[in-house]
């Protein structure tokens, strides 16, 4: 599940360890509120996920277009070594623009 806390005009949202089919949804439905929000930029911290698949990198894309959508700009805090891996299989890192 993505969980959120807000300050300075910065959102937080953090990815759970599971971010698979199961915790998609979750992290989704984070970054669609992030992007409803007030604050005008949204950090992303999923330094600790473990588990990954192509529905939870789908989810992270979906939640940053609703983001651009809605004129936010997205940073991230951090990425696991695992979410990276996923995203560099499946050629997405670049789209997600993922911290190296």
């Amino acid at each position: 599940m993505g969980k959120t806390s807000k300050g300075s005009g910065t959102k937080t949202v953090k990815v759970a360890r599971d971010l698979r089919v199961g915790g998609a949804a979750a992290v989704f439905a984070a970054l669609q509120a992030a992007a409803a929000d007030a604050a005008d930029r949204v950090a992303l911290d999923a330094s600790q996920v473990e588990k990954v698949d192509a529905a939870g990198i789908q989810a992270l894309l979906a939640g940053r277009r609703a983001l651009a959508d809605a004129g936010k700009e997205l940073s991230w805090t951090a990425s696991s070594p695992q979410l990276a891996a996923a995203a560099d299989l499946l050629g997405l890192a670049e789209a997600l623009e993922l911290p190296r």
